[in-house]
């Protein structure tokens, strides 16, 4: 897809992911990776590696987040990380070339996690971290200009595959689980091309900031009505008398 193609800015490298953090302090606590490759213009054409790893925080996890993710301190303890330790095994889960890689995340909140994480935990190759925002990607921001509901609202990451009758791959809010629905989200969204011409035809067809003249023209060509240059130029004549 050209739009797409244009923000990956030629990057062969994918990298999905999502983080659960903690309630208050926004740190990162759980981190899910899946990494595969694409053509030049953005296709999925490999198969798919996969990282995950709890982390220490400073702040507490907090209730919410615990009922949501089944995170407990005891996890962390035992079986958790620091921060400065989890961003090395990123880099090395990545590979060398970093700025050949784009980190593709569903919504912004995952790369404000890795600023607070950074904040707090003051880890001395902090350039990781930094690096992964720089070259991140938020797949809901491009995806949400072609697809939202009836409201005009952006759907959910389940919905959205529920949209291509997809099922999840498994628990939400289990971090690698969430980052191989967003792979395989970003597959149905570059594959299916019928899906996304009718969702983005609905997008338009609600779209309420074109101008009047622009906007009877639109409706005139969703109606399947043959438009011309005069026809144009009679909507224009007509809104300005």
């Amino acid at each position: 897809m050209e739009a797409f193609k244009k923000i990956l800015k030629n990057r062969h490298t994918l990298v999905f992911m999502d983080f659960e953090g903690t309630q208050f302090s926004h740190e990162i606590i759980a981190i899910g990776l899946c990494k595969t490759h694409c053509d030049d213009s953005g296709m999925i054409d490999g198969d798919y590696q996969t990282y995950k790893r709890y982390v220490k925080s400073y702040g507490p996890i907090g209730k919410i987040v615990n009922r949501m993710t089944n995170i407990t301190p005891e996890i962390l303890k035992e079986e958790g990380v620091t921060f400065e330790t989890a961003l090395q095994e990123i880099r090395e889960f990545v590979g060398d070339d970093i700025n050949d890689t784009a980190f593709i995340a569903f919504g912004s909140n995952d790369v404000k996690m890795i600023i607070d994480s950074l904040k707090y935990s003051k880890p001395t190759n902090d350039h990781i971290g930094l690096d992964i925002c720089k070259h991140s990607i938020d797949f809901l921001a491009f995806l949400s200009q072609f697809i939202k509901d009836d409201k005009g609202n952006n759907y959910s990451l389940v919905n959205y595959l529920k949209l291509y009758n997809k099922e999840p791959f498994g628990q939400s809010h289990d971090p690698l689980n969430d980052a191989i629905d967003l792979m395989n989200l970003y597959k149905e969204f570059m594959d299916n091309k019928e899906i996304r011409s009718r969702e983005y035809i609905n997008v338009i067809k609600k779209q309420k900031i074109y101008p009047t003249p622009i906007k009877r023209i639109i409706n005139k060509l969703l109606n399947n009505e043959c438009v011309t240059p005069e026809d144009f130029k009679k909507e224009i004549d007509k809104y300005i008398e």
